[in-house]
């Protein structure tokens, strides 16, 4: 048998190894005129990859399928049930590969509807598992700005963007069922109206940075308990 030599490269030690990370977000989800359909789960890959180059932790992919509010009418969503046999597929196969904990880093807001499962998952599989939210007003400022950065944002629609008849689902300031059943996106909703979209590089930046840093923290908590 080979054996690994788990030390080398540019690792914070050899027990990141044991550290999986995961992408989370939606592939099928509309995001105006500015953004592509599949925005969250770029961003969200974007994030953990980069958290998995900086420490050496695994990054184990993307999980395809995502959910979402009924009441939110803006892309085509699977079920919780389909989220977490995805789920436990990449996770049995990171326990082969020596993974003992994983961090999953979602961008996509109703995905939170998986976390009161992920108890149960842990149990049933025998390992950690933690997700890391990092959330944005849909279609809006943070998320063209952060899409400009990492090259996924046509900034010559920004204009057409804004025409919230054609693109309800930016801001959601559009999606009336959304807005009546959830005073958050009503609130954001609201903003979008009155400030409109921007795309602002330096914000875009420091908003990858943060949730890069806050993946980081977590896989380098999670190695100082081993």
């Amino acid at each position: 048998m080979v054996e690994l030599r788990l030390s080398s490269g540019k690792i914070i030690n050899k027990n990141v190894h044991k550290i999986g990370v995961i992408a989370l977000g939606s592939f099928l989800e509309n995001h105006g005129a500015v953004l592509p359909i599949d925005t969250d789960i770029k961003i969200a890959s974007y994030i953990a990859l980069n958290a998995s180059i900086l420490t050496g932790a695994k990054f184990l992919g993307v999980v395809i399928p995502s959910t979402e509010y009924e009441y939110v009418k803006h892309g085509i969503h699977n079920t919780i049930e389909e989220i977490l046999d995805y789920l436990k597929f990449m996770i049995n196969w990171g326990k082969k590969i020596g993974v003992e904990e994983i961090i999953i880093v979602n961008c996509h807001g109703g995905n939170v509807l998986i976390e009161g499962h992920l108890k149960n998952l842990e149990k049933e599989l025998d390992v950690g598992i933690e997700m890391i939210n990092i959330t944005f007003t849909h279609a809006s400022t943070e998320e063209v700005s952060v899409g400009e950065v990492i090259g996924i944002s046509d900034i010559k629609m920004l204009e057409e963007h804004t025409n919230f008849e054609k693109y309800p689902e930016v801001g959601m300031v559009g999606l009336k069922e959304a807005r009546k059943n959830n005073p958050i996106i009503d609130r954001e909703a609201e903003e979008v109206e009155k400030f409109g979209v921007k795309a602002d590089k330096e914000l875009g930046r420091s908003i990858l940075k943060n949730a890069i840093e806050k993946v980081v923290k977590k896989i380098e908590e999670k190695i100082a308990k081993k």
